[in-house]
């Protein structure tokens, strides 16, 4: 734990300084009218009511009018005295920082006594221009000596930096500084000019000014807290995107260690969707989506032992049963991950038909989701071109032919026609089949992008 003696040092340091420059500078004159400044002591109390505590733990006066109008009015030492009084009738503060309170609010006034004495004006009302001017100066050389008075203190009492300190302090009341400085000598003219029954509209400004100026820093406290909120919410979402995005990977790998054929195929599968998604003029999220399914879309065959995936032999009634379930089970498996309903969806329909006949609800038409239908166009061609296929492989024209064959029955007829024309042939769709390096690549270029896959 810090030791307080530095704090304590400083504080009790400054506030004697400032008592001894006070009485030095204190005359009899200066105290009087006494009435007034009894009410202007009253008004402080009543002000500071309203105390504004800052994020970085620093109490801020909420009458800098009061103090200012008796320091040009009355004197560096009853502005001093003032301080003192508001700060020793402060409550609820432990005695560290109510005697960084007393050092604070007995020396700012006193500075600003000190600049109005040596400023003064021998007729403000006839120099009025240079009488206000005069009190807008005292009334910002007394804020930012304030300021930094407590950013010194702050920086001794909780190693706080010390430039930080200050423009936290500063920065969100420049602005009403700036309008309450001109205020103030308006209301410094007006006494001049009319008398003490101003201190009563005195008052009613000082109370306002402190009540405005709490709500505006505990506005802008609320601000910053929703943004560091935002910040730590966007960060959560970041680590949740990063776990999902791994766990697909995780998936799409464990495929690869099973079996190497579908892992490859897969892969193919992915860049073709994404080739067909792009080229119908999907958005780039969907685009996304449908290569995270494609590399997906086979991760329920881990039900299906290795005589069915090899596809040596004619499969039977239970067999196919089985294979029928392999879309099912694997969106069943992607729902576990949070946030991939999309992709579970499209890989529960990716072995549909466009005629009803598929598997396994049986959906036709627009009622397959269409980013499923690409899936199966590319799933298709894929099966009839790989070299590691289960079947002998066929050549792209061949395929094609194929694909031609069955659109408007197995497949979608406009989005083959969209594969053929605008994908197959193109650098960025292409693939090498049975290549590892090429497998791992389209993995790590796939959902890759963190802050889509949990799209």
């Amino acid at each position: 734990m810090r030791s307080p003696r530095p704090a304590f040092l400083f504080a009790a340091s400054l506030t004697a300084a400032s008592g001894a420059v006070a009485v030095v500078q204190s005359r009899a004159g200066d105290w009087t009218p006494r009435a007034m400044l009894a009410l202007l002591v009253v008004f402080a109390l009543v002000a500071d009511r309203f105390e504004i505590r800052t994020r970085s733990g620093a109490h801020v006066a909420g009458s800098m009018p009061v103090f200012v109008l008796v320091a040009v009015l009355y004197g560096p030492a009853p502005a001093a005295a003032l301080g003192a009084v508001v700060a020793l009738a402060q409550s609820g503060k432990g005695w560290d920082l109510k005697l960084g309170d007393l050092a604070v609010l007995s020396t700012f006034p006193l500075v600003a006594g000190l600049a109005a004495h040596a400023g003064a004006v021998s007729d403000p009302l006839a120099q009025w221009p240079l009488f206000m001017a005069l009190v807008a100066g005292v009334y910002l050389l007394a804020t930012v000596v304030n300021f930094l008075l407590v950013a010194a203190y702050m920086r001794i009492h909780n190693r706080t930096d010390f430039g930080l300190s200050v423009a936290s302090l500063l920065r969100p009341l420049i602005n009403t500084q700036l309008a309450h400085a001109l205020g103030t000598a308006l209301l410094g003219y007006a006494y001049v000019r009319f008398g003490s029954a101003i201190v009563v509209f005195t008052g009613a400004l000082v109370v306002t000014f402190s009540r405005l100026q709490r709500d505006l820093m505990e506005a802008e406290r609320l601000r910053d807290e929703a943004q560091e909120r935002n910040a730590e919410l966007a960060a959560t979402n970041e680590r949740l995107r990063r776990a999902h995005f791994g766990a697909m990977r995780s998936l799409v790998r464990s495929i690869h260690l099973h079996d190497q054929m579908t892992a490859r195929h897969s892969a193919a599968v992915a860049r073709y969707a994404r080739g067909i998604a792009k080229a119908a003029g999907c958005s780039d999220a969907d685009q996304q989506l449908v290569h995270t399914a494609g590399l997906l879309h086979d991760v329920g065959k881990h039900i299906l032992d290795d005589a069915i995936l090899k596809g040596d032999t004619k499969l039977d009634d239970e067999q196919w049963e089985l294979v029928k379930r392999h879309p099912e089970e694997g969106a069943r498996i992607v729902r576990l991950l949070e946030g991939q309903d999309a992709v579970a969806e499209i890989i529960h329909a990716h072995h549909e038909r466009w005629d009803g006949r598929g598997y396994p609800r049986g959906l036709a038409g627009e009622a397959i989701p269409r980013l499923a239908r690409m899936i199966s166009i590319a799933d298709t061609y894929d099966v009839m071109t790989a070299r590691d296929s289960y079947r002998d492989p066929v050549s792209s024209d061949a395929a094609v032919a194929e694909l031609r064959r069955v659109a408007g029955a197995q497949l979608d007829a406009e989005l083959v026609e969209v594969f053929i024309q605008q994908v197959l042939g193109h650098d960025e769709a292409s693939f090498a089949h049975g290549d590892d390096a090429d497998f791992e690549a389209e993995l790590a270029g796939g959902p890759a992008a963190p802050q889509l896959a949990a799209a």
